[in-house]
């Protein structure tokens, strides 16, 4: 059972944004698009983590915990069971993945190339002693390497600690439960309380302020950047005549993320490229969303939002 949704990190829906709105030809694009990749990757390998726990069966209690965030400390995972605390750190990165336990190198080798990456089995170590702290060292507390990527081939030396593919993750924990059956056990509940007592509130990304004019305009969802252009209460796409209703939301989305959380009918308009003060005022209105002020000073709070996780 996993006790906490998990979200999609609020890093990733504003680099999404920020790159939807900004110009192909611009110096900053590429390296902007390199970072959603990274960043989209690595939150598919934490969903798939979560559908293999969706599918494990266990005769013991346990429940999981992600994106568990101390002061000091992020963990991907925590899994606890009643006589022991998996801590799991997900990677899914490709390639060839070398571990030295004696010189705690770690190296990822792709297409000839390889780079040196901080060790996860060192962001384990430092794991465990937090959550043996926060336990009163009361329980076994195991650290876990899972590689969600199936093309990474782990190439381990002198490597204590569990380094697995995320295909293996069953077995092991069934492992773990048998290494640990003679040990006493714990109230799950009461150790998940505890750990969630000490687990920070989100805390939204703050970005840097953005250093060119961004792309304005409502874009078509079916064939990417394609503008589209408001007509008989549809925003209607001249490239490959998709039509939504509010495909406004989005560009809303992105106002809050990259300008500001609320928003005027003049605003409104300069950055959807609608003309019309009338259909402003009525696409606004049938948004449902707060207001502050009155007639010329009244203005739209934006609620957060996450469409572009919706139409993936």
């Amino acid at each position: 059972m996993q006790l906490i949704e998990r979200r999609r990190p609020d890093i990733l829906i504003y680099l999404e944004a920020l790159l939807a709105r900004t110009p192909s030809y611009h110096p900053a694009y590429a390296d902007l698009k390199e970072k959603v990749r990274t960043w989209t990757a690595g939150y598919a390998g934490e969903t798939w983590f979560d559908r293999i726990w969706l599918d494990y069966t266990s005769d013991e209690i346990f429940r999981v915990i992600p994106d568990y965030v101390t002061p000091s400390h992020q963990m991907d995972a925590i899994c606890v069971f009643s006589k022991f605390i998996a801590i799991i750190e997900i990677k899914n990165i490709g390639g060839v993945i070398e571990m030295d336990g004696t010189t705690r190198q770690f190296t990822r080798t792709l297409h000839s190339e390889s780079i040196g990456m901080r060790n996860p089995d060192d962001q384990l170590y430092r794991h465990e002693k937090k959550i043996r702290q926060l336990t009163n060292h009361t329980i076994p507390v195991v650290g876990i390497v899972v590689f969600t990527n199936p093309s990474s081939i782990l190439k381990l030396e002198a490597v204590e600690r569990r380094v697995i593919h995320l295909s293996g993750l069953p077995f092991v924990l069934d492992q773990l439960i048998e290494q640990y059956n003679a040990y006493p056990s714990f109230d799950v509940p009461q150790l998940c309380d505890l750990l969630l007592a000490h687990q920070c509130p989100p805390v939204p990304y703050k970005s840097e302020p953005i250093p060119y004019p961004l792309q304005t305009g409502v874009f078509c969802s079916a064939c990417s950047f394609s503008k589209m252009v408001y007509s008989r209460d549809f925003w209607r796409c001249l490239n490959c005549s998709n039509r939504q209703q509010d495909a406004h939301l989005l560009a809303l989305q992105d106002y809050r993320l990259l300008v500001g959380d609320t928003i005027s009918n003049q605003e409104f308009r300069r950055f959807t490229e609608l003309e019309s003060r009338s259909n402003a005022v009525k696409i606004l209105k049938r948004c449902g969303f707060e207001t502050v002020g009155t007639h010329r000073s009244l203005r739209y709070l934006i609620p957060e939002m996450d469409l572009r996780n919706k139409t993936k």
